[in-house]
């Protein structure tokens, strides 16, 4: 697991809805957070994600397509 807390930090804007932001603050108030902790938790929880999902997802998609140019699976079509 990566530990991002303590490295040195810096601040990053980003505009939100309204309503995610309350729901931002209401979470951070039930776990006794700071909503800029929330926000840090749920980008480290992304990019962890990102990380370990996302590269083989493409790679199965690019696995896929290939076997498609082979003639091995059958194409779904829609309609």
């Amino acid at each position: 697991m990566l530990e991002y807390t303590a490295m040195a930090t810096s601040t990053v804007s980003a505009k939100v809805p309204q309503k995610l932001r309350e729901q931002l603050e209401e979470i951070a108030k039930a776990e006794r957070r700071t909503t800029s902790n929330v926000i840090q938790l749920a980008i480290e929880d992304f990019v962890r994600q990102y990380n370990e999902i996302h590269p083989q997802f493409r790679a199965d998609i690019l696995e896929a397509r290939e076997a498609v140019k082979r003639g091995e699976v059958e194409p779904y079509e829609y309609g």
